[in-house]
């Protein structure tokens, strides 16, 4: 059997959707592998959250300083990937790119378990590669477009390859709590 990496298959997807979401309706997705990503990340949707901030946070660096000097092509282009991978960064650290809170005893009762709800940015240069669409189509025109082919590659892998689809989450969300999970735990 061969033996397929789900990112690479993602990517790949994503590159055939988002050309097919150009062609037919002229609106980009982001950047070319960003729907892969995004396709991945779906099921954490704070991951995506602070990748979106991120990229958003680079658009208006760049924005701004443009009003402050001459800022166009390859420039602007290294700026936005640039401010993008600076913009996630400090989200990360700030964050602290995993949030843990206790959950109790464990059965034996002699330590405290932990749970993790993690808050990052995906990927390095994705958010460049999204502010970069944001300046180019707008940002509401790329932010449909990022989200209408993360969901259609979504859904082609879950219908090629749904085994490894699976095992891929499960193998992402061990010991990983979701956003109720986290708010049930610190209210109690």
């Amino acid at each position: 059997m061969i033996v397929l990496n789900l990112l690479a298959v993602s990517i790949g997807i994503g590159l055939l959707v988002t050309l097919l979401l150009v062609e037919v309706f002229g609106l980009a997705a982001g950047g070319l592998v960003v729907p892969g990503y995004i396709a991945l990340k779906l099921l954490q949707p704070w991951s995506v959250a602070m990748t979106i901030l991120a990229a958003y946070l680079a658009y208006i660096a760049v924005r701004t300083l443009s009003s402050f000097m001459v800022v166009y092509g390859r420039r602007k282009t290294a700026l936005m990937i640039l401010f993008g991978y600076l913009a996630g960064s400090l989200i990360d650290l700030g964050m602290g790119g995993v949030l843990s809170f206790p959950t109790g005893e464990t059965a034996t009762g002699s330590s405290t378990q932990f749970r993790f709800f993690e808050l990052s940015v995906i990927g390095y240069i994705i958010p460049g590669l999204i502010a970069i669409w944001f300046e180019r189509q707008g940002v509401v025109r790329t932010l449909v477009g990022m989200v209408v082919s993360a969901v259609l590659v979504r859904l082609i892998l879950v219908l090629i390859m749904p085994e490894v689809l699976m095992s891929w989450e499960a193998e992402q969300s061990f010991n990983r709590a979701d956003l109720a999970t986290v708010l049930e735990e610190m209210l109690r």
